[in-house]
């Protein structure tokens, strides 16, 4: 299995996600907005970065029919290196 190297941004977003996830139980309530106000980061940057934990399958991005990011919800592989950067915070 490869070890992938995660940007602070990326470490961000899951552990804020892991939050959400447990806070929700499980609900699918974490809108692309949401994170963009929380992490007070810059869209693109925090797009990019979703793309990059969508493609490692860690995340899985709900979209409109036209494409763009509506809700953003953490697959079980995600859930657990979530945890891990939890720890390590």
């Amino acid at each position: 299995m490869a070890t992938w190297r995660l940007s602070r941004l990326q470490q961000r977003i899951l552990h804020w996600l892991a939050v959400e996830h447990q806070r929700t139980k499980g609900m699918i309530v974490s809108s692309h907005e949401d994170l963009i106000k929380a992490l007070r980061e810059d869209k693109s940057n925090i797009s990019r970065s979703l793309r990059t934990l969508e493609g490692r399958g860690w995340i899985m991005i709900g979209r409109s029919p036209g494409g763009k990011a509506q809700h953003v919800t953490l697959t079980a592989e995600g859930l657990q290196r979530a945890a891990e950067i939890t720890k390590k915070l």
